[in-house]
């Protein structure tokens, strides 16, 4: 029979084990509450925290919180967690571009989540500010 010190040990260990799986998303004077990935929007067998950087040229500035955020918004974009879902692997975060029309301003560059497969390399650009896929950019293989 479990008792009620039983039952706090318990909560206490779930609690302990929620708190530390928050701790790989920025902190809340980064990214507004609304704006955080939620869990059902989580795939459950991903390593968020895994998610390697690609770096180009060491410089890392383009990135304004971290790669595994980068990666719960980009898998929440129906295509991207389509993509990862059928067989996609995911390579990593990286700066990357997309072609912008001439009357545009900027360069369309943003952090994205690289995921492959065997027709198509296709980095999913993302927002993190708005917390959402911005564009994609798709080399077929």
């Amino acid at each position: 029979m479990m008792t009620m010190k039983d039952l706090l040990h318990i909560l206490l260990i779930i609690g302990i084990a929620a708190f530390s799986a928050g701790c790989t998303i920025p902190s809340e004077t980064q990214i507004p509450p609304t704006l955080r990935p939620t869990a059902s929007s989580d795939l459950p067998d991903f390593d968020y925290a895994g998610v390697p950087i690609i770096f180009s040229g060491g410089d890392t500035d383009w990135l304004t919180t971290n790669a595994s955020y980068v990666a719960r918004i980009a898998l929440r974009d129906e295509a991207a967690r389509a993509m990862y879902l059928s067989g996609g692997e995911v390579e990593g975060v990286l700066l990357s571009c997309h072609p912008t029309p001439s009357h545009s301003s900027g360069n369309g560059c943003a952090p994205a989540l690289r995921i492959a497969n065997e027709t198509a390399v296709v980095d999913f650009l993302v927002n993190e500010t708005a917390g959402r896929v911005i564009s994609t950019v798709t080399e077929i293989t």
